[in-house]
């Protein structure tokens, strides 16, 4: 982390670099307790199965699967919580918009490969917005320059419209939102499991598909001096909006 501390000439870049050095703190971190917990399951499997083939009626024996239980459901949380850690919001200038978030499942996990359209309320794509692909995380962010946002008026209704092959869904968690050039729309859309299925995002089985691998892909926007975001979705801050 370098620091310059100039004064207002160095603040936005002092501050990225302080929430860069939050942000890798934080998936250390995150990486520590997960290791913790796959260790703590190991030795609670281990002292089960150990007093299990000595007396299988031994009630030690249900109450050590209990844990082992709840251990595993902790760790599926920080898995979660490590993709988010990983997130990057790309910076904009104050002359553009952005809407960003995460597509997730119904257990705010990423919901899978797909990508992401900005529509208008008919379902037609916003001009000037290509579609962009969500990372491992889910995570997707469009950077709209002032041109394509000029034209979006104030009454406009957008959403997103999620696609994988030849399916597409406009989320009803994607309800209908207005922007402004300068603003920032925080989008954070969980699949039911009606529009998962559609996607074939889920199986009769109940199985989710692999998430997405990679970055997340922007949409292009001219070249620009990027400014500090005016907001930030609740992937890329502590966790949880």
């Amino acid at each position: 982390m370098k620091i310059l501390n100039i004064g207002i000439d160095s603040a936005k870049h002092d501050t990225q670099e302080i929430h860069e050095a939050l942000q890798l703190e934080r998936s250390n971190l995150l990486t520590q307790v997960r290791t913790l917990q796959l260790a703590a399951r190991l030795l609670v499997q281990a002292e089960g199965k150990r007093l299990a083939q000595k007396d299988p009626a031994d009630s030690r024996v249900a109450t050590l699967a209990a844990i082992d239980r709840t251990v595993q459901a902790r760790i599926a949380v920080l898995d979660t919580e490590q993709e988010v850690a990983a997130i990057r919001v790309p910076p904009v200038a104050k002359t553009d918009a952005l809407v960003h978030g995460r597509i997730t499942d119904d257990a705010d996990r990423a919901a899978g490969a797909v990508t992401v359209t900005l529509v208008r309320a008919d379902g037609s794509a916003v001009a000037g917005v290509k579609p962009v692909t969500v990372d491992a995380a889910g995570y997707y962010a469009f950077v709209i320059d002032p041109q394509a946002a000029a034209t979006i008026t104030a009454t406009d209704r957008l959403s997103v419209a999620v696609q994988r092959g030849d399916s597409m869904v406009v989320p009803k968690a994607a309800a209908g939102f207005t922007l402004a050039t300068g603003t920032v729309a925080v989008k954070d859309v969980a699949l039911t499991d009606t529009e998962l299925r559609k996607l074939q995002l889920r199986s009769d089985f109940g199985f989710a598909a692999a998430p997405a691998a990679g970055p997340v892909t922007a949409a292009p926007r001219a070249a620009a001096k990027p400014a500090a975001t005016k907001g930030t979705s609740k992937a890329a801050g502590k966790g949880k909006k």
